[in-house]
């Protein structure tokens, strides 16, 4: 039986691997592996968020993603629009918003509406939304294996693609909170099912072998493309579930901390990738752009206010 903390620090390790994959496929633009780490990289995380899911009362529940989620968000994203007009200034560019209107539009929406450094912010409101929404079924029905989940999923999937095929607009990530839904779901039958290790591994074997042979759809969640889903959504369950083997097989400890730090890196790399890129090859802005948040996460971590407001503790 493993323990709680043994748990941990596999999914940490998990985390640490995934975010190292979401650097890496925001730094590179383009080429297969890119496209590989585009399959699977954002379902992972609604997976992994999905096993650790429990219900618990609404009001508590709130009050803790409020404290956790959203407060940073909101920090993390006001801060760096703040900085952009004086970077970019700095570097001779012009800054991403140009009027205080087109300002308050982007940042109040959200999701699509962000681009440039603040492209991934689509991605904290879909989990929290989708988080709440899995705690409310919870309630409901604490065994996520009743009938009355999978018919509930099924009806949210086919939801998720038929408004993906039809629009790209989402603000604060909602259009992809369905599919996000499912994959938390996923997550929560992964944990209560036998022999899931046997099935990490299986899955890491069969993506290997398919890897050799085909080029990886990418999917993109953000703008609700999920290509040819009955193919590719399974695919990044089993290429998830593959990293996650990876992830156990190999629980190095410098992973489980960047799994531990892996939000300050979510909201912070793409904004260094953005800046750096005139300057730096590819892959000094993937060392960068996990290195400098890392460096973020230590300094906040030492005082309690920004602690409290920009990490959640």
């Amino acid at each position: 039986m493993m323990t709680r903390g043994e748990r941990l620090d596999w999914l940490d390790a998990a985390k640490g691997l995934g975010i190292i994959l979401v650097v890496i496929g925001h730094a590179w633009t383009k080429g297969q592996m890119r496209d590989t780490i585009y399959a699977f990289h954002m379902p992972l995380f609604f997976l992994l968020a999905g096993y650790t899911a429990r219900p618990k009362p609404m009001a508590q529940y709130l009050s803790a993603q409020l404290r956790s989620m959203a407060i940073p968000y909101v920090a993390f994203l006001l801060t760096l629009a703040a900085i952009d007009p004086l970077i970019e200034h700095a570097r001779g560019y012009l800054p991403m918003f140009r009027t205080w209107e087109a300002a308050g539009r982007a940042l109040l929406l959200g999701g699509s509406e962000l681009s440039g450094p603040l492209t991934i912010f689509w991605f904290i409101p879909c989990l929290l939304v989708a988080r709440i929404m899995q705690n409310a079924l919870l309630l409901l029905w604490p065994d996520v294996r009743d009938w009355r989940w999978f018919v509930a999923m099924a009806a949210a999937l086919w939801f998720g693609i038929w408004i993906g095929a039809r629009t790209d607009f989402s603000p604060l990530g909602l259009l992809s909170v369905p599919v996000a839904l499912v994959f938390l779901w996923l997550g929560a039958v992964w944990r209560v099912t036998p022999l899931q290790g046997c099935m990490a591994f299986l899955a890491a074997i069969a993506v290997f072998f398919w890897v050799l042979g085909e080029p990886v759809p990418p999917i993109n969640m953000k703008a609700g493309d999920y290509g040819d889903p009955l193919f590719a959504l399974p695919l990044a369950v089993l290429m998830s579930l593959a990293l996650v083997w990876v992830a156990k097989a190999i629980p190095w400890r410098p992973l489980v901390i960047l799994g531990q730090m892996s939000m300050v890196i979510m909201y912070c790399h793409v904004a260094v990738i953005h800046y750096g890129r005139p300057y730096f090859s590819t892959l000094t802005l993937a060392v960068l752009g996990v290195g400098i948040p890392v460096l973020v996460h230590i300094l906040l971590a030492r005082w309690r206010w920004s602690a409290r407001i920009f990490l959640g503790k």
